[in-house]
């Protein structure tokens, strides 16, 4: 019972849902590919776009993609 308590407690935080918005991870790897990029004040649509660009992307138009749904 000890040794299950660890791994019950780990699946409810991954049950958690995040706040809304970028994670400080997400923000870092948008910054690598635009420097300059203003990440505040984005829409509910955009951070759903940069997360999904991040996470499924191809990785060959990464840059463009990220500048092209910061311009929205």
């Amino acid at each position: 019972m000890a040794r299950l308590l660890p791994f019950c407690l780990l699946m409810l935080t991954a049950c958690v849902p995040r706040p809304p918005g970028l994670t400080k991870a997400e923000e870092f790897e948008i910054r690598l590919y635009a420097p300059d990029a203003d990440l505040t004040d984005l829409t509910p649509a955009q951070v759903g776009a940069l997360s999904n660009v991040l996470h499924h992307g191809n990785g060959f138009d990464t840059a463009y993609q990220i500048q092209s749904i910061l311009m929205w």
